[in-house]
């Protein structure tokens, strides 16, 4: 006799569990040495700043190999939540306007027992950055895999540990009428190029090495093998071209100096130019008194305050 046999749906009944999601992650970071590609070191903190225009203010948690992360849990999913209901109600026209973007403070501290950025707190090793990054979710649920993972670099700080023999321009940024009343710029951006047989013109030059300013508009160029000519035998000197970017205004709190660190819109790309920190900020404008400079390589050179010195 022979026996028919009856197919039925699969259920929950006839599964076995093989893993299960503790907790989600809305969203890591792991920040990397601008020059060197590896994890920064030293007590690094981030701060999640706000989501959206809804202040957070939690601190993410520290991992190995210079990560950072926050888990899918608690306020912040609620706020997420909210927030990914406000932009499906009102699609944003850009990215920046993206009521779930992350807004992340990044700093280091000298003395961990001081929670808060101070500057005389800073060591300096890296200049601090402030970005807005729009986390992959649904519904204000991330998805149960690696999505929201960024990775973002460090440019260096006054006090950036260079080689004996390292290429490296120095130089302190500054406005105002004379040297006498000028104030630090704050957070400026510094772009090299090598000078061209014509007019001088950022759009063609060729990029060839960045740097971030600090609270104190002080600022370090590391030159890498681009920026240096020569095979074997390195050129007696070498002709470059400085260009600096400034925000149309800063004012510092001394309460709250991070709170005029640039908003750097990053959105959903787990790397970019944004990113690695060669984007630069929207409002900042190029200064047109470039300054021309020759130096030797191996050295450590610096720039006049004159030459930096902008109205």
């Amino acid at each position: 006799m022979n026996t028919v046999a009856t197919a039925r749906p699969l259920g929950i009944e006839d599964t076995a569990e093989v893993s299960r999601v503790s907790h989600r992650l809305a969203l890591g970071i792991q920040w990397l040495d601008a020059l060197t590609g590896a994890p920064v070191a030293g007590d690094w903190v981030n701060d999640l700043e706000a989501i959206g225009t809804r202040p957070a203010l939690l601190r993410f948690e520290r991992h190995a190999q210079a990560r950072q992360a926050v888990r899918h849990a608690g306020r912040l999913a609620k706020v997420l939540r909210l927030a990914a209901a406000d932009k499906v109600a009102t699609p944003p026209v850009d990215v920046a306007d993206d009521p779930t973007n992350f807004v992340v403070r990044a700093f280091a501290r000298r003395d961990p027992r001081h929670a808060d950025y101070r500057t005389d707190n800073d060591p300096r090793q890296y200049v601090p950055r402030r970005l807005s990054l729009t986390p992959v979710q649904s519904g204000g649920v991330p998805p149960s895999s690696l999505a929201n993972i960024r990775t973002a670099w460090l440019w260096p700080g006054a006090t950036y540990p260079l080689a004996a023999n390292a290429s490296a321009i120095r130089g302190c940024i500054r406005r105002g009428a004379s040297l006498a009343s000028a104030l630090p710029a704050a957070w400026a951006r510094v772009v090299v190029t090598r000078p061209g047989a014509g007019v001088a013109d950022f759009a063609s030059e060729t990029p060839l090495a960045w740097a971030h300013g600090d609270d104190r508009g002080e600022f370090l160029v590391v030159l890498g093998t681009q920026a240096v000519p020569g095979g074997v035998i390195l050129p007696a000197t070498m002709a470059l071209r400085l260009w600096v970017f400034l925000a149309p205004a800063v004012t510092l709190d001394a309460a709250d100096p991070l709170a005029s660190l640039p908003l750097e819109v990053a959105g959903s790309d787990p790397l970019n130019e944004v990113l690695s920190g060669r984007a630069i900020p929207a409002g900042y404008i190029m200064q047109p008194d470039f300054v021309d400079i020759t130096l030797p390589p191996g050295v450590l050179s610096g720039v006049s305050d004159a030459d930096l010195l902008f109205a």
